[in-house]
């Protein structure tokens, strides 16, 4: 059994995969940190601001993001309980290229979890595949769920 695994969701519909694929594996692990990354340029944290701040209004764009990411965390979180997993919901700020192998370490994951979203020739000339290079760099397995899965 797999003490502990990292379950890296995004608010992509891929995450929404790898959410149904741990239906899968229900009894092969026994914790799931389920981790989203906010970027620096969109995260609160980052200002320094305490939350009854009432300079948080001039941040929209950050409060907005960090909300979807925390409803994010909170749907995953829920609905692995509901599978009967023990997991707990972590956002962090960063890049995920950063933040997913410093988290893997922090909680001593086994294994890693990761949607992976197909990206064109021209979306990959454009974008890093952050999966395609934490698969390069992770010491510890990858499990990557396609973007249609069963």
């Amino acid at each position: 059994m797999i003490n502990n695994a990292l379950l890296a969701v995004d608010n992509f519909e891929n995450s929404r995969n790898a959410l149904n694929y741990m239906r899968h594996l229900q009894g092969c692990i026994a914790n799931v940190i389920v981790l989203t990354v906010v970027d620096n340029t969109f995260a609160l944290s980052r200002t320094g601001l305490r939350s009854d701040s009432d300079e948080l209004n001039e941040y929209p764009a950050a409060q907005h993001e960090e909300q979807l990411a925390e409803a994010q965390i909170n749907r995953v979180v829920q609905s692995l309980h509901e599978m009967g997993y023990s997991t707990q919901g972590l956002m962090a700020s960063g890049t995920p290229l950063e933040v997913i192998p410093e988290q893997m370490a922090l909680f001593n994951c086994e294994l890693l979890i990761i949607s992976h979203r197909h990206l064109s020739s021209l979306g990959r000339l454009l974008n890093t595949s952050v999966t395609r290079s934490l698969l390069e760099d992770m010491l510890q397995p990858v499990l990557v769920i396609p973007r249609k899965s069963q």
